[in-house]
């Protein structure tokens, strides 16, 4: 058994180290990750993440070659995040770090945790199966390239789409990402917000109010939402590309296709802002909203298996 030393994650010492072995990993797994140091930097702005408290590196011979984070969620939930170098694969670090990351869980008094697998990882599969994980959903990006002409996007009479600049009312805001993503995995839910949740949305401080969608139906009630971000996200390759985060719709809709409308308009306002690739990330969405992306021309980059188990 190898000599592993696991201690918590200091980004002023471990950043660059962590980017360099994240990126070995991306080069073999082909997850389509964001491994840069500007990706990890950003990170630091999460919410919840205390790289003192939540999250581990393990090293060997002064190299990094695993990682782990607990990231705390609304409602008594935690995310969980856990990556060995394939070098040092089979050898029990997964365990050792999967361990701390529920004990982090527990700690954090999370009574339900997910998380992800890559689907052609059958390796990864199988071991959080065998560690009691259900899968219930899914999680991915798809790309589309640029496309040079733009489908309508009519919505039925007596519905109204605006820019979330237009509606500037954060409870709005708050009900459409709690009502149109209910019970879509990997989507935060809680029905308990804070005053400063209310009065500053973290959401705004990664859309822009003015690239946010809102489709109201005819009795004035939000009832969809799709977020956009120019230049937002990096592809395995370091391209830039522009972010599209997948509509949500809520339950009486979401049947009747309306993120075909939602994605057209979240293309189109993208593409008033300049003509690049489009990464679509979606969490939790069916294969009836997934084969709808298809036929829109986008085309699957990743797609991941979220595994749940409650905890005690």
């Amino acid at each position: 058994m190898a000599d592993f030393s696991i201690r918590h994650y200091n980004p002023l010492l471990d950043l660059a180290n962590l980017s360099q072995m994240l990126t070995e990993i991306e080069s073999i797994d082909k997850d389509g990750e964001d491994t840069s140091e500007e990706y990890l930097l950003a990170s630091l702005e999460w919410p919840n993440y205390r790289p003192d408290q939540d999250v581990w590196v393990a090293q060997l011979d002064d190299r990094l070659v695993g990682y782990g984070v607990a990231l705390e969620q609304p409602s008594q939930r935690c995310t969980l995040y856990v990556v060995v170098h394939p070098s040092q694969r089979g050898k029990g670090l997964g365990s050792q770090l999967l361990e701390l990351v529920l004990g982090r869980a527990r700690e954090l008094n999370s009574k339900a945790i997910l998380i992800y697998a890559n689907e052609r990882n059958a390796a990864s599969n199988l071991f959080l199966n065998q560690q009691g994980f259900a899968a219930v959903g899914s999680s991915g990006a798809m790309k589309s390239p640029i496309l040079p002409v733009m489908s309508a996007f009519d919505f039925p009479t007596g519905f109204q789409l605006k820019r979330y600049s237009e509606v500037n009312d954060t409870l709005v805001l708050l009900s459409a990402l709690n009502d149109c993503y209910l019970d879509m995995w990997g989507h935060q839910h809680s029905d308990h917000r804070s005053e400063e949740e209310i009065r500053s949305p973290r959401f705004l401080k990664y859309y822009a109010a003015e690239d946010i969608l809102l489709l109201f139906d005819p009795q004035n009630t939000v009832c969809g939402i799709c977020s956009v971000k120019p230049e937002g996200k990096k592809d395995g390759n370091g391209s830039v590309t522009d972010l599209l985060d997948a509509p949500g719709v809520i339950k009486a809709y979401r049947e009747q296709g309306y993120q075909r409308q939602l994605v057209l308009a979240g293309m189109q306002h993208l593409r008033q802002k300049g003509s690049r690739t489009i990464t679509l990330e979606f969490w939790g969405d069916s294969e009836f909203a997934l084969n709808i992306y298809h036929e829109l021309g986008f085309e699957m980059l990743n797609h991941y298996i979220a595994y749940h188990k409650e905890i005690a």
